[in-house]
Order: C-alpha cells, then structure tokens, then sequence
C-alpha cells in the first residue's frame, strides 16, 4: 500500500499559506472571486507553486472545507466528552460550537461561502465529503431521548426529536452567514440566546 507522503516543515508551511491566502480571499471577497491567480497574488507565489501543493483548486477547496471540521472536531470532542447529562451535553454542544466559530470567524465564512456557491458540473452542491449532517443529527436526537430518560426533557417521538435536533444544527449553522454580515455580532449573548431556546423547546411541561 502506498502510504502518503510525510511533508516538510517548509511544504506544510507552505500548504498552510496556501490555505490561509485562500480563506482570506473568500471570506472577504466571495468563492467566486478566490481563482488560483487571486490566491496567488495573495501569496506572494506563482500559480505553480499552488499547483505544487494542490492538485487542483477543487482539491484546495476540498482542504479548507475538511480542515474545518478536523479542527473543529478536536475542538469541541473534549468538552462534550466532559459531560454527565444529556442537558449538559447539548447546553455544552450549542455554547462551545458558537465559541469555535467565534475563534475561527474567517474559516466558518469561508466554508459557508463554499457550501453555499460550489456546484459540480450537474449544479448540485459539492465539496461535502468531510460533512455528515445526519450523523450530528443522529447524535442529538440520541441526547434529546436520553435527556427524556434522565427527566430533564419532555417525551419525544423519533419524529419530534428529529426536528428539534434539526433545528439546533440548523441555528447553528446559520450563524456562519451573520458572521459575514455583521462583524459586531455579539456571539457570547447569540450563544446564550440559542441556548434559552433549547431549553424552552425541550424542557418538561
């Protein structure tokens, strides 16, 4: 099996270079803006030295959008495994991914902008290889059932589970796209906000 190769410190640096001229430009400027010769210019490079790198900007762009969610796995993974209770658990899911985005506004932008503008060649959405929606939303409808069990939650159907965790991925991700239209977005009081919300809709009446 051909094992992928290790890269120097000055390759991976300049990966990252790459990566970060790249994000700028599309968090700024839009994905439709961000060519290679616009990446590069913002480098200080050559088109070749992006070619070098990346195969591609498809595989540049597939870089930024997994990259994310690495990280961002990493991120909250600590924090999540930390708590005891279901409450806990989502409560700590919603503040800790509002914090992440937070510390990584230009990057959210950015793969906000990708998801949103890249199309393959039958129009539909691409670059979602690194994201598994209905995982998360599986993982949620899991802690809103226990959270039931544990007598924090009022009863739900798989159904009514379903929307509600649907809804909290979705306020989430809906962020990204005020991140880019309101640079003085209070994200600690969106976060607490959020939360209140959760609350009301799962609390037992």
């Amino acid at each position: 099996m051909n094992r992928p190769k290790k890269l120097s410190f000055i390759e991976e640096a300049r990966r990252n270079q790459i990566m970060a001229c790249a994000i700028e430009i599309i968090s700024s400027r839009g994905y439709v803006q961000a060519s290679l010769s616009q990446i590069a210019k913002e480098a200080g490079i050559s088109k070749g030295v992006i070619s070098y790198h990346f195969s591609s900007k498809d595989a540049l762009i597939e870089q930024i959008v997994s990259d994310l969610y690495e990280v961002g796995t990493t991120f909250m993974e600590p924090y999540l495994t930390a708590q005891k209770t279901a409450l806990g658990w989502i409560t700590t899911y919603i503040e800790k991914n509002v914090l992440f985005m937070k510390s990584h506004r230009k990057h959210v932008i950015a793969v906000s902008e990708i998801v949103f503008h890249a199309r393959d060649e039958e129009g539909k959405p691409c670059h979602f290889r690194s994201i598994d929606a209905d995982a998360t939303i599986n993982v949620l409808m899991k802690m809103l059932h226990r959270g039931t069990m544990e007598g924090d939650f009022r009863e739900f159907t798989d159904f009514s589970a379903r929307v509600l965790a649907a809804t909290i991925r979705s306020a989430i991700d809906g962020l990204s796209f005020q991140l880019a239209a309101s640079l003085d977005l209070d994200l600690d009081a969106y976060a607490k906000e959020l939360v209140t919300i959760f609350q009301m809709a799962a609390r037992k009446v």
